[in-house]
């Protein structure tokens, strides 16, 4: 299977928040795809029937329109609802296509056939999503809570689908929910990792790294963290300038005040006077 670079943006970030992948579902159904829209996934009524592309999803079959019910994380979970869709749902399924529970696979942010998905891959089929920047792919996963954590992983592979160049990770503890990683494009053959995660009471944290993926080297290490509060200093990802190139921004959470700007110059981030 192939997926192919996006149209990126002026700077614009892409962040995994909006990629839905690696879930257990309960499939009941499918059908041929056509132009009748899809019905969307209810976060409110996780129960409720909704539709998917398979071409979205990197197990899934192109020309396909899957049906199924819920998103679980866990296989305890997914066998319970498969359990109570088979004996107390049945109207959302026929004789002919009784329920299963399945995973469809990692999200491909792209559609069409530049660089290969190879299974092969160890990496590839715990993948949550996956997508192409500068003629290689970025593989997102995130491991199950282990011992009080969980580990999300952004990795570099090879446009072959099989040579794994570089991984960049975060451990969090559970308690923390969802890390949202978000992808910046710097310029040609660099690019930003921004994880970033918070709870209740505990404040957010924010992760950003650098690379330049030509040469496998990490460029720039920076870890913010906030309470609130106006008085907060904040740290943001921004084309401040509209020049289509990123700058690193800290602001004062109550005035918005800049407090310091790194720029790209020179093949790295140096500090300039705030604008």
């Amino acid at each position: 299977m192939v997926v192919a670079a996006p149209q990126w943006a002026r700077a614009e970030p892409l962040c995994d928040q909006n990629w839905d992948g690696a879930n257990l579902i309960v499939q009941i159904g499918e059908r041929k795809k056509d132009d009748t829209p899809l019905e969307p996934y209810d976060p409110k009524q996780p129960m409720k029937p909704y539709e998917f592309a398979g071409a979205r999803y990197h197990l899934g079959q192109k020309g396909k329109v899957y049906r199924a019910v819920g998103k679980f994380q866990n296989r305890e979970e997914g066998d319970a609802a498969w359990k109570h869709v088979y004996s107390e749902m049945t109207h959302l399924y026929t004789g002919a296509y009784p329920p299963f529970l399945t995973n469809p696979g990692a999200y491909l942010v792209t559609d069409l056939a530049t660089c290969k998905i190879n299974r092969k891959n160890p990496i590839i089929d715990p993948a949550s999503w996956i997508m192409e920047k500068d003629n290689v792919l970025l593989v997102g996963a995130q491991t199950e809570c282990k011992k009080g954590q969980f580990t999300k992983t952004i990795t570099v592979v090879s446009c072959d689908g099989m040579k794994n160049l570089m991984t960049d990770s975060v451990k969090v503890p559970c308690d923390m929910g969802r890390v949202n990683s978000c992808i910046y494009p710097v310029v040609p053959g660099v690019v930003a990792f921004e994880h970033s995660y918070s709870a209740p009471a505990q404040g957010t944290q924010v992760r950003l790294r650098v690379y330049d993926i030509a040469r496998k080297k990490r460029l720039h290490s920076i870890d913010a963290g906030h309470d609130g509060g106006p008085e907060t200093e904040l740290m943001s990802v921004q084309d401040i300038d509209e020049d289509g190139i990123p700058e690193i921004v800290r602001t004062v959470a109550g005035t918005g005040e800049r407090t310091s700007v790194l720029k790209w110059s020179k093949g790295k981030f140096s500090e300039v006077k705030a604008p």
